[in-house]
């Protein structure tokens, strides 16, 4: 028998002051069994740092072709795709050729795979000023994977690249 994925509830206060966005929300997120805390962690974090209209956790891990957000319009044609984890360059180029004119980014933790992320795009030939790629610190997502309750309470206030947390603070990169 398969293992079932587990609910987590996210009870958020959200304040991103460059995206003018202010959200207070249980956010419902499913953790695959195979995922780990800190991939939840960033998973919530992209959640907060890209949220708009529309924008939703995708199916996980189980289904690997999926991103692990992303937003569709009314016709269903995905116009946001955010990846929380480096991707292999094929991966990649189907992400990318595939997307459309979708807003594309990727969020990480590690510093390395961030940039050399950013190397294979900026060796593309055309312009990809619809992907970006965000680094986050890992000591930051450490911190917040330390909890694995199933019922967590975020106060998040963005400013500029700075994220605050309940006393914890960091600055997020955007590299491209």
């Amino acid at each position: 028998m398969a293992l079932q994925a587990t609910r987590l509830v996210f009870r958020l206060t959200l304040s991103n002051v460059d995206r003018g966005v202010e959200r207070e929300e249980p956010v419902n997120l499913a953790r695959h069994p195979s995922e780990t805390q800190e991939h939840v962690v960033l998973r919530m974090l992209a959640w907060c740092l890209l949220c708009r209209e529309g924008l939703e956790f995708g199916p996980g891990l189980s289904t690997p072709d999926t991103p692990d957000l992303w937003a569709r319009d009314l016709t269903g044609r995905t116009t946001t795709w955010i990846e929380c984890r480096a991707v292999e360059p094929e991966r990649l180029k189907k992400i990318v050729n595939g997307s459309g004119a979708a807003e594309i980014a990727f969020v990480l933790d590690e510093e390395r795979r961030a940039r050399e992320l950013c190397a294979q795009l900026d060796g593309w030939k055309r312009k990809l000023e619809h992907v970006s790629v965000w680094l986050v610190p890992p000591d930051f997502v450490a911190a917040l994977a330390a909890s694995e309750e199933r019922q967590q309470k975020w106060r998040v206030t963005i400013v500029g690249d700075h994220v605050y947390m309940d006393g914890l603070d960091a600055a997020v990169t955007r590299l491209r």
